[in-house]
C-alpha cells in the first residue's frame, strides 16, 4: 500500500511557549479545539482529540517545542498502521510558525487530512490566540484608564 505525506504551516499570534502549551496539554487542546482532548508533554503517553476521533501515542517531545505522535482516526481501517505527525514550532514575525508534517497516511487520504488540519487546528488555534490577545489588550486599556483618573477631591 502506498502512503502519503503532507506538510502544512501557519503563523499563530502567540508565543512559541504559549502555543506549545495549548497544543500539548489536555486543557489547552480542548480550549482551542472546543472538543474533549487528552495529551501530555511526555513520550509514551496516550493522546486523544475530538472526543476520541483522533487517538494515538506521544512518541517524543523535544526541548525546542517539537513533538512526534503516532496518530490515527476512527476512519483508519483496522489493518492500517498508525500515521506519524511531527509538530514543530518556532518564532516567526507575528507569533509562532507551527509546522505539521503528517506522514504514512493511507493512500488517498492526504488531501482530506490537510483540509482537516487547516479547518480544525490552524483556524481555531489562530482564533483562540487572537481572542486571548484582544482580552489582554482590553484589560491593559482598563488598567491604563484606571491610572489616568484624577483622585477625587476631598471636602472638609
Amino acid at each position: 500500500m502506498k502512503l502519503e505525506t503532507i506538510e502544512l504551516s501557519a503563523v499563530i499570534p502567540g508565543s512559541p511557549a504559549d502555543v506549545f502549551k495549548a497544543w500539548m496539554t489536555s486543557k489547552g487542546h480542548a480550549a482551542f479545539t472546543g472538543a474533549p482532548a487528552t495529551v501530555e508533554r511526555r513520550a509514551g503517553t496516550r493522546h486523544t482529540a475530538w472526543d476520541g476521533y483522533i487517538h494515538g501515542w506521544v512518541l517524543a517531545v523535544g526541548a525546542g517545542r517539537n513533538a512526534r505522535f503516532a496518530w490515527r482516526t476512527t476512519d483508519f481501517a483496522a489493518s492500517d498502521r498508525d500515521s506519524v505527525v511531527d509538530l514543530a514550532m518556532g518564532r516567526a514575525k507575528g507569533g509562532t510558525r507551527v509546522t505539521i508534517t503528517h506522514s504514512e497516511i493511507p493512500e488517498g487520504q492526504g488531501a482530506r487530512y490537510a483540509k482537516g488540519w487547516e479547518e480544525f487546528y490552524f483556524e481555531p488555534l489562530t482564533k483562540h490566540f487572537e481572542e486571548r490577545t484582544a482580552k489582554k489588550t482590553v484589560a491593559a486599556k482598563k488598567t491604563v484608564a484606571a491610572k489616568k483618573k484624577p483622585a477625587p477631591k476631598r471636602t472638609r
